[in-house]
């Protein structure tokens, strides 16, 4: 595993933090060498053994190197070939390759990383490092829809998704206009219920529907679609404070949906050194993470102990505490 490029902290930082220590050695154990045949006296073993550390069985007896056995790196010799039936086995200590420790190691720290990183900005509503968001809102009638992530640079585009109910077919009539002009490509049309087929049965110009042929008299025309609200026409930005002002009201139980980018900077070390106590924040809920393993655990009750609390550490709650901002509509 890799962690993502919007992981705040590093390996290397988690590592310095919680003073993990690389293992030089590793334990291998119950390795099934092979099994005597009488004759055979040569065995081999999958790795090569720290000097000193080889425990070699035949057929669970422990055997002693010199008297029973020679060995030269990975190859076994022994003095006289195990019976034939005998498995033969080996505990030993072998150099640890290169992240071949640190593989189950890291893989655990990177998971806790991005873990703490989530938690981070879901409690305090931040983006750290700059990323495009897409989110859905639900309008309240208001004039002022607030993003859940800030600080905000730029506004992508923003959406309003649309259901719609046309006059009924009169069995002559072939265009319908709708209330407002559906973006490229978002028009689900259906007649009596039955999914129409663009270009075959119905075109699309600006806010214009056509039929190829005019529905039935009485027959039912519903639609969804999505509207492109655009820019300075339909709404203008604060987007230092994290505010998009509607030229109209956001409707109410409509969803728009908003693609936006937000973050303090665009890589990772120019990030932390314009947040360096989210930095700390973030490091100290890895800890707490590392430690307890219990981040959706408000706390437990310990046998003799007593409880045990599972919340967010203190000291990393007062920081982001400070750099929440408000989120969704105000």
């Amino acid at each position: 595993m890799t962690i993502s490029a919007t992981a705040l902290i590093t390996l290397e930082q988690a590592k310095e933090y919680l003073k993990v220590n690389t293992a030089t050695s590793l334990l291998v154990f119950a390795e099934y060498v092979g099994e005597g045949d009488g004759s055979d006296k040569t065995f081999s073993l999958d790795y090569t053994p720290i000097g000193g550390s080889l425990r070699l069985y035949v057929n669970n007896v422990l055997q002693v190197e010199t008297t029973d056995y020679s060995i030269s790196g990975a190859n076994i010799t022994f003095v006289t070939a195990p019976t034939s039936g005998h498995p033969i086995t080996a505990n030993y200590d072998k150099a640890a390759d290169d992240d071949t420790f640190e593989a189950y190691a890291d893989d655990e720290l990177e998971t806790l990383i991005e873990a703490a990183t989530k938690i981070a900005e879901d409690f305090s509503d931040l983006a750290f490092i700059q990323r495009s968001i897409t989110e859905s809102h639900s309008g309240d009638g208001g004039k002022i829809l607030r993003p859940y992530k800030r600080p905000i640079s730029s506004i992508t585009s923003i959406v309003q998704e649309v259901s719609e109910v046309l006059s009924d077919g009169d069995g002559s009539t072939t265009a319908f206009t709708l209330s407002l002009e559906p973006t490229s490509g978002s028009v689900v049309l259906y007649v009596d219920a039955v999914l129409q087929e663009l270009t075959t049965d119905y075109s699309v110009s600006g806010s214009v529907i056509t039929f190829v042929s005019a529905p039935s008299d009485g027959a039912k025309i519903t639609l969804t679609y999505t509207h492109t609200i655009l820019a300075i026409s339909e709404y203008s930005t604060q987007l230092a404070k994290g505010k998009i002002y509607g030229a109209s009201a956001w409707a109410s139980e409509t969803i728009y949906k908003i693609v936006y980018v937000a973050g303090f900077a665009s890589t990772r070390a120019a990030t932390q050194a314009l947040i360096p106590d989210v930095v700390q924040a973030v490091l100290l809920i890895l800890a707490d993470l590392y430690e307890n393993r219990g981040a959706t655990i408000d706390s437990i009750n310990i046998a003799g102990i007593g409880a045990t609390s599972y919340k967010l550490p203190s000291r990393a709650e007062q920081i982001l505490f400070r750099l929440k901002p408000l989120g969704g509509f105000a």
